[in-house]
């Protein structure tokens, strides 16, 4: 205050040009101003400097480039067929803006809890106070079971013509996969399921056997975390009859991820990118080629003693009550005429006591494999014989898909040249919300993925 008064008066002394008088005016208005903030200024100075250290701590700790981790064939001494799929992927990501940009956390939000609350009234949202978005198929499976299938087209979202790009065949379907505990009318699905048909592309969300509020089928008592590869050919089926001539996109959050990763390297043969260079021998009955796939917040590891043992507290102990609830008690009446044995192991399942490897393991049971071993190379994702342009989305701070999960498969993620990781250092699991907090960046991440993907098919298709 001192200071701008001696300016105030200096200017004042010196008189005589408009230009002192100016000043003069300007450092008057600023002691006046000064003078009248000062009170305020000094009885909120606590605030000041906690949202003062908020600040640091959100700059410090929260804004930072996405950064990409590329798989091999990017040197030029790389085998031919690797160098050139690495060199499409790198095509396009480039096309897409928000996998080349600095992401900005929520401002009010950018911690994994403070995500996770913003993500609770989100979920609150979707399902209590938004109309349900999709038109329902339930699909009969050819074991007697059935899966609700959940779709949003461009028409429903009010987009009128497809952007073919001059091809017959239109933008991709993109097939979403659930996490464990969701389904449908998750927050994640919905918002990301009406982000994709906003950009064109026909969406269809795979509730898996007994998901999506239907009862699993009189007789059907398989259940998985990770799905039915079989389940997902039928979903691929129906929605070539639906839109014919057209490839899919495998898009799976969570364990949906993990179903997706494993089913995209399972199905190598009826690659779409395989298919652009003209038709292989046997793949005239398989249905859509695949075009991409995208892990969203993917564990990797889904072995008892992997990702889901590195869960911590608190989110291990709800996440265990959850799966105690959708996979023994919603369905026990079914499960319990299966066998003697399905029933106890429901019994068991159903018991308050028990952690959560404990009851991760007795719902590997209800699969139908015949032990362990079998279960684990029936779930077990197979990134190493992926052969199309897939994107898988990381945060560091995930306290439910740890990062000593990705540092454990790094390497089986750096080996193949059709893999590229996204790496973010805020965005918790399943939230990566924007500086507002209004939407997810991982919805407009994943639609320009799929969508370059799809552009730069085309371009193969018609040179070949």
């Amino acid at each position: 205050m001192g200071a701008l008064e001696h300016l105030a008066g200096t200017a004042q002394g010196r008189g005589g040009s408009g230009v002192h008088h100016a000043v003069d005016h300007v450092l008057r208005m600023l002691l006046v101003r000064w003078r009248c903030w000062r009170p305020w200024l000094h009885r909120h100075r606590l605030w000041l400097v906690l949202y003062g250290l908020w600040l640091v701590h959100y700059f410090a700790t929260g804004v930072r480039r996405v950064m990409l981790h590329w798989g091999r064939g990017g040197n030029r001494g790389s085998n031919r067929i690797l160098y050139e799929q690495h060199k499409r992927l790198k095509r396009i990501i480039g096309q897409c803006p928000s996998l080349n940009s600095v992401y900005w956390p929520t401002f009010y939000a950018h911690t994994a809890n403070q995500q996770f609350l913003l993500l609770g009234l989100k979920e609150f949202r979707a399902r209590f106070l938004e109309r349900n978005p999709y038109k329902r198929e339930v699909l009969a499976l050819p074991d007697g079971g059935h899966l609700a299938l959940d779709w949003i087209t461009p028409w429903d979202m009010g987009q009128t013509t497809d952007d073919n790009g001059g091809c017959c065949a239109g933008p991709p379907v993109c097939v979403l996969l659930h996490g464990a505990i969701q389904d449908s009318a998750s927050v994640t699905m919905k918002d990301l399921a009406k982000s994709l048909a906003k950009r064109g592309m026909p969406v269809v969300v795979m509730n898996r056997r007994g998901y999506g509020g239907l009862e699993l089928a009189e007789g059907d008592g398989r259940l998985t975390l990770f799905g039915f590869d079989e389940d997902l050919d039928e979903v691929v089926k129906s929605a070539g009859r639906r839109f014919p001539d057209r490839t899919v996109a495998i898009i799976g959050f969570s364990c949906g991820s993990g179903f997706a990763g494993r089913y995209t390297g399972a199905r190598a043969n009826i690659s779409a990118w395989d298919r652009a260079r003209g038709p292989t021998v046997g793949t005239r009955n398989l249905g859509p080629g695949m075009l991409c796939c995208v892990g969203y917040d993917p564990g990797y590891d889904v072995a008892p003693d992997g990702a889901v043992a590195r869960i911590g507290f608190p989110y291990s102990l709800a996440l265990n009550f959850s799966l105690k609830y959708c996979y023994a008690f919603r369905h026990r009446e079914q499960l319990r005429k299966r066998s003697p044995s399905s029933s106890a192991l429901v019994e068991r399942m159903c018991r308050i006591g028990g952690g959560l490897t404990e009851t991760y393991r007795n719902a590997r049971r209800l699969s139908g494999a015949g032990d362990s071993s079998a279960w684990l190379d029936m779930q077990q994702p197979k990134l190493d014989e992926i052969r199309v342009p897939s994107l898988m989305i990381n945060s560091r701070d995930d306290p439910i898909c740890v990062w000593a999960n990705v540092e454990q498969f790094k390497n089986d993620i750096t080996a193949n040249p059709n893999l590229a990781l996204v790496e973010l250092r805020r965005g918790s699991h399943g939230c990566k919300f924007d500086f507002l907090g209004i939407s997810s960046v991982t919805d407009d991440m994943i639609g320009e993925f799929v969508w370059a993907s799809w552009q730069e098919w085309l371009c193969e298709k018609r040179g070949a």
